[in-house]
């Protein structure tokens, strides 16, 4: 197995942990520029430009999940899946963030975040809207707690603290 070190990717590389064998391990920096890039491409283009309504100081960000059921066929064995279309959202500290949710599944499905209190049942063709406000700082996984994670797959709705 070969090791990359600084010596051949020069600054790219920040130092990393020590392994067992005491080399180190590298990371390159622009995985995380990558990263970054890849979240502001995926968020909706009202978040992008700036287009939200302004709420003393914090913005409103407003996002459309729908529910979407799926049926497979994996190894002969018949299956199901529930997608939230999109999986993910993405707010600043503060900000109130509103959940307009479109169950298309034939099912009744849940849109829980334990994080900050929400726990919604939504029955077959209904949409709902949810309104958090304040939101704080973090990560918060976005799932139904009305089926496993094999079946419905959760999100996350990833709070960014302002500077």
């Amino acid at each position: 197995m070969r090791e990359f070190g600084a010596t051949e990717f020069g600054d790219a590389f920040d130092d990393g942990r020590r392994t067992r064998a005491g080399s180190t391990l590298r990371r390159p920096r622009a995985l995380g520029l990558g990263a970054a890039a890849l979240v502001v491409a995926a968020l909706p283009v009202g978040l992008r430009t700036g287009a939200d309504h302004a709420v003393a100081g914090s913005a409103v960000r407003e996002t459309v999940v729908v529910m979407k059921f799926w049926k497979a066929t994996v190894a002969g064995v018949p299956t199901i899946a529930v997608t939230n279309l999109p999986a993910d959202a993405v707010a600043y500290e503060g900000d109130t963030v509103v959940f307009t949710v479109k169950n298309e599944s034939p099912l009744p499905e849940g849109f829980s975040i334990d994080s900050l209190g929400i726990k919604e049942v939504i029955q077959p063709k209904q949409t709902r809207r949810i309104r958090v406000t304040n939101v704080r700082a973090g990560a918060h996984v976005i799932y139904c707690q009305l089926h496993p994670f094999s079946v419905h797959y959760p999100g996350n709705l990833l709070v960014l603290p302002r500077r």
